[in-house]
């Protein structure tokens, strides 16, 4: 007989389990089983709710409360963002959560209907790691959740007719985000001047070891520590080691009046860097095209890179690459944003925050956009595109005696990951790590 009642569903998925299971799949399983029964069966009772069905590669859960839910699903992700993690594998394992609350039609212990669609949709929607849940749940379960959720825009779900406003849950630890704005407050800014006569704006923050930051095309030395791809990878560092960043020539706070902007005057301003900070040996952090630069400075002063960490990079820029669309991209981006890059509506700094960090939340993305004005004219942007797209560091990769840790994404849609690829197979020392997320740099 069937019964009809109103329930939340929590659908959870593993993220990349295919690609884990060729890998190797009874180490696979056995985490898997340590997962299920040591966090989510525990957590779902101790919430009052019900495990519907394994479903190989997740579950369906059906709680009678949108508040409990919340708070089993944040507990579960919570329980495997833990140090060691409660199981054994050979990377972290991350999980999609959707949910959502409905009428559901239940036979035999089974559950059928929109709910349990739209929370499957909710879960194949949400980053790895975290929880995506319909406005519907977040009412549901009142103001006392209000803090804990951020919004992530409307969601248009397949075969689901009508469009779904969506929040997701932040697990961002408060005592990190504290650190990270003393960080921004207490770091002072320096200048040092470039081989052109240049001034570069340079900071550090955090004591140890020193590392250095590569120069961006686009950033900021004190905005960048609320964009969502960077400033939690710099409070991370600076908890460890003395971080030195710059803004690159025509950025941020250095000089924007520029005669010449070129990869080798690039490489001149990492080394002009190093030296103003009495630096003569260290690791740099490299992210998008940075990781060239830095292959162009390790190539060229050998002695001073003990290592490279890569995130996002490329050897081969888009007007330089065989794709005939590859090419046609380069000038459609370059002239898109030379003509509305500081307009007053954001459309095209909203779109490339889209591409840029896609999983971070609608309002981080939207700071993000609106920081851009202030980082960069478009008229040093339209000048940095030409570098960008037109540089080609092949011939160099050999060269970089440092190990290297290349890191992307698998989804990354601003550098497909086959470039990432690359970059790795010409060096001589490289590791290279494929990341679960479509960004281009990793949120938190």
């Amino acid at each position: 007989m069937k019964d009809r009642r109103l329930a939340t569903i929590l659908a959870i998925d593993v993220a990349g389990y295919s690609r884990m299971m060729q890998a190797d799949a009874a180490e696979l399983l056995a985490a898997l089983n340590t997962i299920f029964h040591r966090v989510v069966k525990p957590r779902v009772a101790e919430h009052g709710g019900r495990v519907v069905k394994l479903l190989g590669d997740g579950a369906l859960v059906e709680f009678p409360s949108a508040f409990s839910a919340i708070a089993c699903a944040t507990a579960i992700q919570t329980d495997l963002r833990g140090t060691p993690p409660p199981y054994s594998y050979r990377e972290p394992i991350a999980l999609r959560m959707g949910l959502h609350a409905g009428d559901v039609l239940a036979e035999g212990g089974d559950i059928f209907g929109d709910g349990v669609n739209i929370a499957a949709r909710l879960q194949a929607a949400a980053e790895p790691g975290n929880i995506l849940l319909s406005r519907t749940v977040a009412d549901l379960a009142g103001g006392e959740v209000a803090q804990q959720l951020r919004r992530e825009g409307v969601h248009r779900l397949k075969n689901i007719a009508a469009p779904v406003e969506t929040l997701s849950v932040v697990f961002g630890d408060t005592a990190a985000q504290i650190d990270r704005e003393k960080l921004a407050r207490v770091q002072e800014i320096r200048f040092c001047t470039a081989s052109d006569g240049l001034r570069l704006a340079w900071t550090e923050v955090g004591s140890g070891p020193p590392l250095v930051k590569a120069p961006n095309w686009i950033g900021h030395l004190e905005l960048d520590w609320r964009a969502p791809g960077l400033g939690h990878i710099f409070a991370s560092i600076a908890a460890r080691c003395r971080l030195v960043r710059f803004d690159a020539r025509g950025n941020g706070l250095s000089d924007w009046e520029m005669e010449n902007i070129s990869f080798d005057l690039s490489v001149d301003d990492l080394r002009c860097v190093f030296d103003a900070a009495g630096i003569e040996r260290a690791p740099i952090l490299a992210i998008s095209q940075g990781c060239a630069v830095a292959v162009g400075f390790a190539a060229r002063f050998p002695e001073r890179v003990s290592g490279i960490v890569m995130i996002g990079g490329y050897p081969v820029g888009r007007a330089k690459r065989a794709s005939a669309k590859d090419k046609e991209r380069a000038k459609a981006l370059k002239a898109m944003m030379a003509a509305g890059w500081d307009d007053d509506y954001p459309s095209l700094r909203d779109l490339m925050a889209e591409i840029i960090v896609p999983s971070a939340s609608v309002e981080d993305r939207r700071q993000y956009a609106e920081d851009m004005r202030q980082i960069i004219s478009p008229e040093n942007l339209a000048r940095y595109r030409d570098v960008v797209d037109h540089l080609n560091v092949t011939g160099m990769l050999a060269q970089v005696q440092a190990p290297c840790l290349v890191m992307h994404c698998r989804g990354d849609r601003m550098q497909p990951i086959e470039q990432g690829r690359k970059l790795a197979a010409g060096l001589p020392n490289a590791r290279f790590i494929a990341l679960d997320s479509n960004s281009h740099e990793p949120t938190e």
